[in-house]
């Protein structure tokens, strides 16, 4: 049954195995359109993602269509049945469809950014209904996939090999003041903290640019600008000798640099910007940010361009790179071929460069376009929301929110990337706490000599390796068609290890001088595919230990942006190991285990829900001395530092 009705005459249907694609019409070609696309039946409240600049995506929540924004990527909807229906618009050859409502209710615009590239008929747009978002969520990305037929899902792409070590940013750390001296700088800063970073991301300030006549800086040549004598070489060199950094990434824009490219050779072409009309309706000066005017190399170029690029970097020992700014690349798509084909051949030629010169290290960021997510091939890495603002103090429960709900669904496409934070920032914990349930890589961007090192090793075990749960961070079940920062409902987030689970849990709300407090309850179900009848659960912050069923509920208040990380696993033969509690995401730690035989990746204070006192237990063959507490069955071992230990608990 179709969640659509009154669909107009200009609209047909065709079905595959999980929903079916819709195909509008007009009279006129056009390179923009705006179709009715009928009602949503027995609507009850939605959620949905619009883009709120050309490159991130915000989160929502509402009961009536036509208060949808224009740019809105992705609608779930939540039915008076009680089941759930997704609308995605989607990309037809050179167009690129986005919902809105109105007051005739919801419209779907198709447009290609460049009024030579003109259609009458667009395919724009696919809705499934399920029982269960968990479950039809991948479902229907997958069938949206298949049709579209112009990327690979996340499941089916390897990710970058970095994403598992902890890694340190320049960004927030120098912004544009970085220089090779600051560099070491900040890593001698962390190897006296003794939590060393193995990722390194040199961003934006070390390229070589030139300030144009139209006021943009562009891109003027391959080295590194005098900051960096003797190019990126001795840099490179000194982190990875001197500081042991593995892999050494390097940020440039999409375009070379904010305002484009002016090295000859290229084809670079001035074009004027000019956002799409939904972007500038949340942006007006969206075309004014870097200049009016940017030098654009063209599709046909845009190959060699990186590959020279990437080659000179690669010879200064570089191993990838964070490339920014590219979903602003449909500003100035015009007379080249419209947006949807900018987009895939950039990254086209920019995967193809970073797999032969980087092995597939790529981080992509400012790229939440739907022609980008459903576009990228092979990379498997994207920045997921805006960055995190030190300054701006309501934007840090919105910073977890929108990076959840947009791993629900694009997450599907393509790995998240929750953004770096500041570990000596007053939420530095709570970001942190948000990083060990996210899934994502877990790199800062701290200033030398103002992190929190405590905090940082609750991440980050002793080889420099993290925690990282297996799946993308997901909102929970009962908040999922919530908005959390402006609803007195607290944000839950899950996500599963190897042996258990893990739901952190926040408070978003914010009142400049107040404080609202929000209270709710935990339950092991609030895990998705969380398998058992009795589940051992703890509170990292409270360092509270229960067993619930698996709807079994344990009350929880927090004031307003604080946090809880609970661990939940499930109860077999007498044991549920917790794992390094000192951690965050404590199970993480937890490889494999059968009865009271537990493998674990490190060292630390071990804790396991055992039903009764043990005999003995043997670390690595070993006797160890152990801690039980008979009334919350909390079994505490305290053991050495290793990279591997096997436990035997009899």
């Amino acid at each position: 049954m179709l969640p659509l009705v009154h669909l107009p005459t200009n609209t047909t249907a065709s079905a595959d195995e999980f929903g079916t694609f819709f195909t509008f019409s007009a009279e006129e070609a056009k390179d923009r359109h705006i179709f009715p696309v009928g009602e949503i039946s027995g609507l009850q409240r939605f959620t949905y993602l619009h883009r709120n600049e050309p490159f991130w995506m915000t989160a929502k929540a509402s009961t009536t269509v036509n208060s949808v924004v224009p740019e809105t990527q992705f609608l779930m909807a939540q039915l008076e049945s009680g089941q759930v229906a997704v609308l995605v618009p989607l990309i037809d050859g050179p167009i690129r469809c986005s919902l809105e409502g109105s007051e005739q209710g919801l419209m779907l615009v198709a447009e290609s950014g460049d009024p030579g590239i003109v259609a009458t008929q667009v395919t724009g747009l696919y809705v499934a209904q399920g029982d269960d978002p968990y479950e039809l969520i991948p479902l229907a990305a997958k069938a949206v996939m298949a049709g579209l037929e112009t990327g690979r899902l996340r499941r089916d792409k390897p990710v970058p090999d970095f994403i598992d070590w902890f890694g340190w940013c320049t960004w927030d750390a120098f912004y544009q003041d970085v220089s090779h001296e600051k560099v070491r700088e900040g890593l001698e800063s962390f190897r006296n903290g003794g939590v060393e970073p193995k990722l390194l991301i040199l961003d934006d300030g070390w390229q070589s640019v030139r300030k144009m006549p139209s006021g943009e800086n562009r891109l003027s040549a391959f080295e590194a600008n005098e900051k960096f004598p003797g190019d990126l070489a001795p840099t490179v060199q000194m982190a990875k000798e001197e500081f042991s950094v593995e892999t050494f990434l390097v940020w440039h824009a999409f375009q070379g640099y904010w305002g484009g490219t002016d090295m000859p050779g290229y084809g670079v072409r001035s074009i004027a910007r000019n956002a799409s009309p939904g972007i500038r309706v949340h942006q007006p000066g969206v075309d004014q940010w870097w200049g009016p005017v940017a030098g654009i190399v063209p599709p046909s170029d845009i190959y060699r361009l990186y590959q020279d690029y990437h080659r000179h970097l690669r010879k200064q020992g570089v191993d990838g790179v964070k490339v920014d700014n590219q979903a602003a690349i449909e500003t100035t798509s015009a007379t080249l071929g419209g947006r949807v084909h900018v987009m895939q051949r950039y990254h086209e030629a920019l995967e193809g460069s970073v797999h032969t010169h980087f092995a597939g290290n790529l981080i992509n960021c400012m790229s939440c376009s739907n022609e980008m997510l459903y576009s990228a091939l092979s990379s498997n890495l994207t920045r997921t929301s805006t960055d995190f603002w030190p300054n701006i103090p309501e934007s840090h429960g919105l910073h977890l929110y929108v990076n959840a709900q947009v791993s629900a669904w694009f997450g599907e496409f393509v790995h998240p990337d929750w953004d770096m934070f500041q570990s000596g920032h007053p939420m530095g914990a709570f970001h942190a706490a948000g990083r060990a349930v996210s899934g994502s890589p877990v790199y800062v961007s701290d200033k030398p000599g103002v992190q929190d090192f405590d905090l940082l090793r609750k991440l980050v075990l002793p080889d420099g390796s993290v925690l990282r749960c297996a799946d993308p961070g997901r909102p929970s079940r009962d908040c999922l068609f919530h908005d959390p920062i402006n609803e007195d409902v607290l944000l839950k987030i899950f996500n599963m290890n190897a042996d258990g689970g893990v739901l952190g849990v926040f408070n978003c709300r914010y009142a400049e001088g107040g404080d609202i407090t929000l209270s709710g309850v935990v339950r092991p179900s609030d895990v998705e595919g969380l398998v058992g009848d009795s589940f051992a659960v703890y509170g990292h912050n409270s360092g509270r230990l229960v067993e619930l069923t698996h709807d079994g509920e344990l009350p929880i208040s927090l004031p307003q942006l604080q946090y809880e990380v609970v661990t939940i696993v499930a109860i077999t033969e007498g044991f549920a190991p917790i794992g390094l509690v000192e951690k965050f995401n404590s199970n993480g730690a937890v490889l494999a285990r059968s009865g009271g035989n537990i493998l674990l990746r490190a060292g630390g204070r071990f804790l396991v829900w055992a039903a009764q006192k043990p005999s003995r237990v043997m670390a690595d063959g070993d006797e160890v001395d152990f801690r039980y507490d008979a009334t919350t069955h909390a079994l505490s071992i305290d053991l050495p530092q290793r990279d591997l230990i096997e436990l035997s608990i009899d």
